[in-house]
């Protein structure tokens, strides 16, 4: 009765239908996005840069490891969890943390000097993103090299995979493999979601094993 009585002699104009907010008048994902990040999200440097040649839940995973986001078992410890340990599956010399995983622990380092050894790019021994960061905007690489950004997303991707399976998988692991991965992943993915042309040897320029 209520409802019948509030629109009796109601008439709505001539137009398609439209989805307003107290916020800022007229909706739009736009709006609500810019509302999101000038008053909730804490503004962090640097900014994660977004390649097409990469599939979208990496680019998620590098920016959950840039924000110290990911389930390592220090952040779950730090979250009350009980675990029978923290420290690293992968070498189990130190806590398991974001920077430790894919950066300090002997498996990531040994991953980095494998990747693109190249005469023009000298891999920086790093310890946290931001370090990371710091060394790789200091590269001048050509237009088509842009990609190895790409090429290290594919790495943490890979790391974090071999990590979990290492944990919850029911066949052991091998390191040599994660190599083979990241070599493959980076030349399908690339060649499948690029316009320009990719073969294997430019991935082979970008990654050489």
């Amino acid at each position: 009765m209520d409802l019948c009585s509030n629109v009796e002699g109601l008439i709505l104009p001539n137009m398609l239908d439209r989805w307003f907010r107290s916020l800022s008048g007229e909706f739009s994902i736009a709006s609500v996005r810019n509302f999101i990040d000038d008053h909730i999200l804490v503004e962090t440097a640097p900014k994660t840069r977004w390649i097409k040649a990469v599939m979208k839940k990496v680019h998620i995973h590098a920016w959950r490891m840039k924000m110290d986001n990911l389930p390592t078992r220090f952040n779950l410890s730090r979250r009350g969890m009980d675990l029978d340990s923290i420290f690293c599956p992968t070498c189990n010399v130190a806590v398991e943390t974001t920077s430790h995983i894919f950066f300090d622990c002997s498996m990531a380092k040994e991953i980095y000097k494998r990747i693109a050894r190249r005469p023009d790019i000298n891999i920086l021994v790093t310890s946290t993103y931001e370090e990371w960061w710091a060394w790789f905007m200091t590269l001048r690489l050509p237009a088509k090299l842009k990609m190895f950004l790409g090429v290290f997303y594919i790495t943490w991707w890979s790391i974090w995979n071999f990590r979990n399976n290492s944990i919850f998988g029911s066949k052991p692991q091998t390191k040599s493999r994660i190599l083979d991965d990241i070599v493959a992943r980076s030349f399908s993915w690339c060649r499948s979601r690029c316009n320009s042309n990719f073969s294997w040897i430019d991935n082979h320029s970008l990654i050489s094993l």
